[in-house]
């Protein structure tokens, strides 16, 4: 009897009923395996959105950041070729007259446009690989190519405070008086010794006559100007960045 029903056992598990409820229960298993996976996926997907409109957020307020900073450092790009044009203008007409003016515009021509501004968050999304998160292709190239472009315009604005710092301010004071250079100049108020004289006999005509004095000038000026162009460059591509991400969130 006993091995007349395991018989009969053997024979319907080896039936076609069998075989469509194993097949069945097969096919529920899958589905509910496939339906955990998009789930999971579905819930990943979105918390990578959330992760990415937040790095984004970040992001564009680092770059209007960025474009205020660099339009600032033009302004005084600007003002330092207008100074260097002033100069100019003296050593053409040979005018040494008014020393007081002289001194002045020396004294702004010290100072060194530089942009020191960093995006952070750019530069923790790329170290830490979290650039993928963004969609976005265009962005995400233009995002990658900041950096080497930045470094690209900063490398003319060393060049152009070495030439200063260097070359520049040594030529100028071995002919005249730096005390003079911020005592005669706009911000003579702030200055703690803007009632000290110099003992210094300041020498405009021989400054005018050494051709370091206008060759250096030049050199500086086209620094500035060159470092003016490729600055602007990076506002229209921060401007680009911006108007991405706006469009992205």
């Amino acid at each position: 009897m006993l091995n007349f029903l395991r018989k009969l056992r053997r024979k319907e598990m080896n039936g076609p009923k069998y075989l469509r409820y194993a097949i069945g229960e097969i096919f529920l298993v899958v589905i509910g395996i496939l339906i955990a996976f998009s789930i999971n996926n579905w819930n990943q997907g979105k918390l990578e959105r959330i992760e990415e409109d937040k790095l984004l957020e970040n992001i564009r307020v680092d770059f209007a950041e960025a474009i205020r900073t660099l339009s600032s450092l033009n302004e005084r790009r600007d003002e330092s070729i207008q100074n260097f044009q002033m100069l100019t203008e003296a050593l053409s007409a040979g005018d040494q007259s008014n020393t007081a003016h002289l001194d002045s515009l020396l004294g702004k021509s010290i100072f060194t446009p530089t942009y020191n501004g960093k995006n952070s968050s750019l530069s923790i999304i790329i170290n830490s690989g979290k650039i993928n998160l963004i969609k976005n292709e265009e962005l995400k190239s233009l995002l990658l190519k900041w950096p080497q472009q930045v470094e690209d315009m900063t490398e003319g604005e060393q060049d152009a405070k070495a030439l200063t710092y260097q070359t520049w301010i040594p030529l100028i004071s071995s002919y005249t008086s730096s005390n003079d250079w911020f005592v005669n100049g706009e911000f003579s108020d702030k200055m703690p010794f803007k009632n000290r004289k110099t003992t210094i006999k300041k020498n405009y005509k021989g400054l005018f006559q050494d051709a370091k004095f206008e060759n250096t000038m030049t050199m500086i000026e086209l620094l500035y100007i060159q470092g003016k162009i490729e600055t602007q460059g990076l506002i229209e591509r921060a401007k680009s960045i911006t108007s991405f991400i706006s469009k992205d969130l």
